[in-house]
């Protein structure tokens, strides 16, 4: 009998949603869970992979003497000009979702986390897509924290390049409110476990 590949949770939200509190939650159970958006940051800082070829030719100004995306530049250029970021993302999501889907291949659980701001507008398949939601005041001082080198310009600049908190709410199967503590998250994400347990655990 062949085994059958795990059932993905596609987990998605605005930039400081708290979308990696979850993942490392949901991980603390048990439930593999893969970071989308370091996978594109490993292709992006690696020269020799396939898809540097394309983005050197799109966006040669974008790229350091190394041949790697430069360091700030997706805060900077990107994060300022809609129509690129749009094209890199578009240049790295098919070796994104190659990566992912044969990680997703190795595991043997029920299911698995992809986690990326990136699902609300790039169609990634999955099963379910679970969006971590909170307050637009919440999510940018948390981002502001966490940055603290970066201008409010820079701050605002990122914030309004991703998708807006209706779309994200508008594709999503499952929603989690984050705008409280650890322990509410983690409570949260006990219950969702116990409900993809339920949809997909075999008989």
């Amino acid at each position: 009998m062949t085994r059958s590949n795990p059932q993905v949770v596609a987990l998605t939200g605005g930039v400081g949603s708290g979308k990696s509190t979850f993942a490392r939650a949901f991980a603390a159970l048990g439930v593999p869970s893969l970071d989308a958006d370091l996978v594109a940051r490993k292709i992006h800082q690696d020269p020799a992979h396939p898809a540097m070829a394309a983005v050197a030719a799109a966006f040669p100004k974008a790229l350091g003497s190394d041949a790697r995306l430069a360091r700030g530049s997706l805060r900077s250029f990107f994060a300022r000009d809609p129509a690129a970021n749009a094209e890199l993302k578009r240049l790295l999501r098919a070796w994104v979702l190659q990566d992912a889907t044969r990680w997703t291949s190795t595991q043997s659980t029920p299911y698995v986390v992809w986690e990326s701001a990136l699902i609300g507008d790039q169609a990634i398949p999955a099963s379910r897509v679970l969006v971590i939601d909170a307050s637009p005041q919440v999510r940018m001082a948390r981002l502001a924290l966490r940055n603290p080198d970066w201008t409010p310009s820079e701050v605002a600049s990122i914030f309004d390049m991703q998708p807006s908190r209706a779309a994200y709410l508008s594709g999503a199967d499952d929603v989690a409110l984050n705008d409280g503590t650890p322990d509410g998250v983690a409570r949260l994400v006990e219950d969702l476990h116990r409900k993809y347990t339920a949809l997909w655990s075999k008989p």
